[in-house]
């Protein structure tokens, strides 16, 4: 039964044509503007999903196995967006990951409302906060200006989940901030870190 399921999960992920592309992104569309009305990805059925996108069952089931396969594959195309990102792997320093960064985030300012929109969305920002934070580091690491790296790990880690924490407050609209005040907080925050570390 298990090497049945596996083989399921490859026919799945094999059979994507422009068709089946164009369909995979009008359910995690769908997905999205759901998430953003009912908050939480567990209020959320298929048979609503399908009904709103306008599809028949059979033709979820080929792309998707559940709700929650949907949320991971919206939430694995945002970050692949950024990370695959080519001007991602020139940056040699953190002033233009920060640059970069932020502008992704305005670029897609909507859809990163949406998810954060929802009480769901812990699941993807840890992952999310996991890759930025490894990047980070490794920046950190190779530059000359940085000398003392204890706790350096740390030190980003609760940066930039703090930093997180208040960019799903301004996507619910519960922050005094704006996007670009985060951005000039950034800016200022990476300049003293790396004053005292240098």
């Amino acid at each position: 039964m298990l090497i049945i399921l596996l083989m399921g999960e490859k026919m799945k992920a094999k059979n994507l044509n422009n068709s089946s592309k164009k369909t995979r992104n009008l359910i995690k569309n769908t997905f999205a503007e759901m998430l953003s009305e009912k908050k939480e990805i567990n209020k959320i059925s298929v048979t609503e999903l399908v009904k709103r996108a306008n599809i028949n069952r059979g033709t979820f089931y080929t792309h998707y196995n559940d709700i929650y396969e949907v949320a991971e594959d919206f939430s694995n195309e945002l970050i692949d967006k950024f990370f695959s990102n080519d001007i991602l792997f020139d940056i040699k320093n953190v002033d233009q990951f920060i640059e970069t960064f932020f502008k992704y985030l305005q670029t897609n300012d909507k859809t990163y409302k949406l998810l954060c929109k929802s009480d769901d969305s812990f699941f993807f920002l840890t992952k999310y906060v996991k890759i930025v934070s490894n990047k980070f580091l490794e920046i950190c690491i190779h530059s000359p200006k940085i000398k003392k790296r204890t706790n350096l790990q740390l030190e980003i880690n609760i940066f930039l989940e703090g930093l997180v924490f208040e960019y799903i407050k301004y996507c619910r609209e519960l922050s005094q901030y704006t996007l670009i005040d985060l951005y000039n907080y950034s800016k200022i925050w990476f300049n003293n870190f790396v004053e005292l570390r240098s």
